[in-house]
Formats: structure tokens, sequence, C-alpha cells
């Protein structure tokens, strides 16, 4: 039996998206993430990066802009009619909410901008392989960042993690914690100018439905662990 080949439209699709990915990041990245892609065909393997924004490596603030900012806790109401909306990449956002998570919005000039979710309930899973892990003690896992195109470029990533930090409902934290696949370049590129640092890397390896996570020693010893999945699966 002939194997049954890929839709042509498929290839054109992922040529199309190397072609963009080595205008924006290189050869090098380029060809990184096509061996990924081909090794993962086989089967399962990721990096993932570990990153930490510690408050006093918070970046500072720009007063011109800043002063036209604001922000506030989401309510119910907020993200229903940013749903209706369209506009704000709100997919699946709701599960968030519904399990006890905490999404903040940024404003400019009392115009939503963007929103930030904040993980207060539960652990951090890895969707593709449903891997889960536990968040070290005083430290905050944001996930799902998000900022309206008519105002990227305002800073408004630091502006949210200045607001966070600061909020009487974490001040007792020392910082932000969040992870990438090693291949995210653009979201490495804005986490970096934000002031994350690596601090670490999760190797994972094996089937989707069965993967090891290699864990390094000193993210071991800071609290962060791989945890069981629950009877009733959560996901992200």
């Amino acid at each position: 039996m002939k194997k049954k080949l890929e839709n042509p439209n498929g290839i054109k699709a992922k040529l199309i998206e190397l072609k963009e990915l080595r205008v924006r990041f290189g050869v090098v990245k380029t060809l990184e993430n096509a061996v990924f892609r081909l090794v993962n065909r086989f089967f399962y393997f990721d990096c993932l990066h570990i990153i930490v924004l510690d408050r006093e490596n918070l970046k500072p603030l720009d007063p011109t802009n800043t002063n036209r900012f604001s922000s506030k806790i989401a309510t119910r109401e907020d993200l229903e009619e940013m749903e209706k909306q369209g506009c704000w990449s709100m997919r699946g956002r709701m599960k968030l909410f519904e399990r006890g998570d905490t999404c903040l919005l940024s404003y400019v000039e009392n115009k939503l901008a963007g929103y930030t979710w904040i993980l207060t309930n539960g652990c951090p899973s890895f969707v593709e392989c449903g891997l889960r892990l536990s968040v070290p003690d005083g430290y905050l896992y944001t996930t799902y960042s998000w900022t309206h195109p008519d105002y990227r470029g305002y800073g408004l990533q630091s502006f949210r993690h200045h607001e966070i930090l600061n909020h009487p409902r974490w001040r007792d934290k020392k910082g932000l914690l969040g992870l990438r696949m090693h291949t995210n370049h653009s979201t490495k590129r804005g986490q970096d100018k934000s002031g994350f640092e690596r601090i670490g890397n999760i190797y994972i390896i094996g089937r989707k439905s069965n993967v090891h996570a290699l864990i390094g020693k000193n993210l071991q010893s800071m609290g962060i662990k791989r945890v069981k999945r629950p009877s009733s699966a959560e996901t992200k």
C-alpha cells in the first residue's frame, strides 16, 4: 500500500512559515526549527526554558508613558464582553477564570489595551504533552500575556509586571516565573526586554501520551517539580 502523500497545501504553508522565520530570525534559527519539527515526526522531544523576573530586576518605567496607563483585575463581565467583541484573543480564557485564575487588564488613556493572566489556582501545564509543574514558593506564574496591535511598542508588558508585583495581593512575592518553548523566538525577545532571565531547562522526551521530564537539580531545589495529573485532567 502506497504511503499517502502530505497535503500540498500543508507543505506550502510550512514553507511560507519557514521563509517568514528566516526573514525575522535568520538562517540558523530557521534550520533549528526545521530540524526540531523533523525529529518530532518520529518521537516527542522538546526543551522548555524556565525563566524568572525577580522583583529587583523589574525594568524601570518611563513616566512620560506610564502616566497614561492604568490597570485593574478583570471581572467576569469584563471577560465576557472581551470574548463577545472577538478581537482580544480570548479563546479558552474563560476556563482560566472559572478555575480561579486572575486576569490583569491594562489600559492606555482608559482604553483597554491588553492583559496578562496570573495562575493562582493549580499548576502550570505544558499542553502539548500534559506536563504539569509546581510553582516555587514566593513566585507567581504568569501566562497568556497579550497586547492589542494598536498598543504594541508602548511598554505595556513591563507596566503589567510592575502592577502585578505591586498589587496588594502579591506584594510578598519575590517575582514572576514563566516557561517557553526553546523555538519560540518571538516570545523570547519580548521577555528579554522585560527583564526575564533563563534559570534552567526542562527536557521532555518520549511519546505525547507518556513523556519523561528531565528537570535540573537547581530547578528542583527551587521547588519546580513534576506534578501528577489529577483524575479529572486539568488543562491550561
